[in-house]
């Protein structure tokens, strides 16, 4: 079984992933492989014998009855390199599908792993690209290079130079001697292929969004309306002129290496051959060795002179994908800390040194995608309490490579069952409210408290479980209806337990969701109902609204169980009455939960309990809605200056 490590990758582990992927298929390969080499190797043997027999059998009337030995040998010979490529294919396939699965898993699971902040990197993207892009080729590349460089080529070249050596030894060493300047110059154009892919990945990965630019449905309207085709593809040509001219600089310099390689061994095998003939003429190698030798020389010049080269070359690929692949499993993880086991000390670290310290060890990060992956962890996990209160006690935070604070000695208290509005201008940390409230950052100083006990010491798992959220960028998943509505619901109903209950209790949920939140008419006049495919990828299925979308959005949040119900924004496309209208039917909906609105908006912030007013990273104001605009302070001033949006006599109709 594969595991990805913190440790340093090699070529060897171009057969090391393999074999731990699959190890059986690994060694039946390598058998194949084997196998192959010592038939090409004895095959120089067999025809000399053979060549030999049949003349003095021919020409001095010699008959020896090893002959028909010999002609058995070669025919099962050449029929074994008939069939051993297919052979091999089987069970490189399936080390292939099952190598696929596994390491996919593990890339998978190391990015579930990663802190937010490197999810956002450019760069952290660019190397997982080239990580993961084209995994099934590369694993089966990988084992291949590897197992017929070291098992087929090497034994092959050394059996074929031992037979010279044996009858001619200084031919041996000339050979040697001419064909190890190849291997170099092939590893050095092998490491210059990856790199000018490295290179040339950024310019790919701008083209190819530019070409879904000029071609996607999602941009057709704005396309056709803008007429920016030309300005785009001007850009795209450009992105997609420079990505080329590296690969071609790239595969010149391949393409140089090998012609260049087979130029040299064709040039040695035609020596060779040309001073074996006066060894032949003297009685020094027989008539069949010669013939047998040529043959088995001109075979060296391809497989010294192109299949070699191209091996090695792409083994040298493959050590600079090895490179990528430690830096890809050294990236920082977000750490869990077992069992309340954080101090206040290490929580109060002054200047915000845990964003850059990593303590613990991993737990429940990894467990995620297992669970996800595997369906059916509900059993093992720990229910989350009751939220009784939810707390930020002097939290001070910036983001990671940033010298601003963006929330500074920030303060503020949650109540079981109330609802809560955060509101102020772009900038006032609002976002930044999230992420931290989310566990997307756990990198702050201060303390933010669950009942008590700080955030940071729930494994990372029960942290995402204490929230269900609807963002102002939600997801639309281009699934049916009852896929959409029931992920929310996470990995409750997996397993054939799971089923059963679906049947049952998750999908009555669902209609009983879909009906509160105002979305049930639109669901019956689709043609399949909450069967319906949603988005444009089927020639079947339909596309919603905004509105649908984001009363989907909220059907799927209110499917968790969690103890707190998060709205970021997400009517932000909505008209102001239509989003007061929906907020307060979801108030209704959630009224025995906590919830917290985060808005810009204030139309809808009358709807909640308690507003916090949030300026430069603090809460400057709090209270109920009647309660601010009586203190005349920021709330009642942008309420105000908003009042005309909510009014029905201004033309504005829900």
């Amino acid at each position: 079984m594969f595991v990805l490590k913190k440790r340093k990758y090699t070529w060897l582990d171009m057969y090391r992933i393999p074999f731990s992927c699959a190890p059986v298929s690994t060694v039946l390969v390598t058998l194949q492989k084997a196998v192959t080499a010592l038939v090409n190797v004895f095959q120089v043997i067999v025809v000399a014998e053979f060549l030999d027999g049949a003349i003095a059998a021919v020409v001095h009337k010699s008959y020896d009855k090893k002959l028909i030995l010999w002609f058995v040998l070669m025919l099962l010979m050449v029929s074994w390199k008939r069939v051993s490529y297919n052979i091999g294919s089987l069970f490189t396939g399936h080390f292939v599908t099952v190598g696929n699965r596994q390491v996919l898993q593990e890339f998978t699971k190391k990015r579930t792993r990663l802190d937010y902040y490197l999810l956002e990197d450019p760069a952290t993207e660019e190397l997982t690209n080239r990580v993961a892009n084209r995994l099934e080729v590369n694993l089966s590349e990988m084992l291949q290079r590897f197992v017929n460089f070291f098992v087929i080529y090497i034994p092959r070249i050394v059996g074929v130079l031992l037979i010279i050596a044996a009858h001619v030894w200084w031919l041996a060493i000339v050979v040697v001697v001419m064909a190890v300047p190849l291997v170099f110059i092939s590893l050095r154009g092998g490491r210059k292929i990856y790199r000018a892919g490295e290179e040339a990945a950024v310019y790919e990965r701008r083209h190819k969004y530019l070409f879904e630019v000029l071609t996607g449905r999602e941009t057709t309207e704005e396309r056709s309306l803008f007429g920016y085709g030309g300005a785009v593809n001007a850009q795209w040509y450009q992105q997609y002129d420079t990505a080329r001219k590296i690969n071609m600089k790239a595969e010149a310099v391949f393409t140089a290496n090998v012609e260049g390689g087979s130029i040299i061994t064709s040039i040695l095998a035609s020596m060779v051959s040309l001073i074996m003939v006066p060894l032949t003429a003297s009685g020094a190698l027989s008539v069949g060795l010669f013939i047998s030798l040529s043959t088995a020389i001109y075979d060296l010049v391809n497989l010294m002179g192109w299949e070699m080269t191209r091996a090695v070359s792409q083994i040298a690929r493959y050590r600079e994908y090895m490179k990528d692949l430690t830096a890809f499993a050294a990236l920082p993880e977000r750490q869990e800390v077992p069992d309340g086991a954080e101090s206040n000390e290490d929580r109060k670290a002054p200047g915000g040194t845990q964003s850059r310290e990593f303590r613990g060890k991993i737990g429940g990060a990894e467990d995620v995608s297992c669970q996800s992956a595997s369906g059916g962890s509900k059993a093992q996990r720990q229910d989350i309490p009751k939220l009784q209160t939810l707390e930020f006690r002097h939290v001070t935070f910036r983001y990671p490579g940033t010298e601003t604070d963006i929330l500074k000695d920030f303060s503020m208290e949650l109540r079981e069952g109330v609802h809560y509005a955060v509101v102020g201008e772009n900038g006032a940390g609002k976002s930044t409210l999230i992420k931290l409230l989310t566990g997307l950052y756990r990198e702050y100083d201060g303390e933010i408290l669950y009942n008590g006990r700080e955030m940071r010491t729930f494994p990372q798992e029960d942290w995402f479980r204490i929230f269900s959220c609807v963002f102002q960028d939600f997801a639309r998943y281009y699934l049916s209806v009852e896929e959409n509505i029931c992920l929310g619901a996470g990995d409750m109903e997996s397993g054939a337990e799971g089923e059963n209950r679906a049947e049952g209790g998750l999908r009555a949920r669902m209609q009983e969701v879909t009906e509160q939140i105002g979305l049930k008419p639109a669901v019956s006049a689709l043609k399949y109902g909450y069967g319906t495919r949603l988005g444009k990828l089927d020639e079947d299925s339909v596309d919603l609204s905004g509105g649908q979308w984001q009363r989907l959005a909220m059907a799927r949040a209110l499917m968790n169980d969690s103890p707190v119900l998060l709205l970021d924004e997400p009517t932000a496309a909505l008209d102001p009455i239509s989003e007061s209208a929906l907020y307060e039917k979801f108030g209704e909906i959630s009224r025995d939960r906590t919830t917290i609105f985060i808005s810009h908006r204030l139309g809808s912030t009358k709807l909640s309990d308690h507003i916090f007013v949030l300026k430069d990273g603090c809460v400057r104001e709090q209270g109920s809605h009647e309660e601010l605009m009586a203190e005349g302070g920021i709330y009642a001033a942008m309420y105000e200056t908003q009042q005309s949006w909510y009014s029905k006599e201004e033309g504005v109709e829900a």
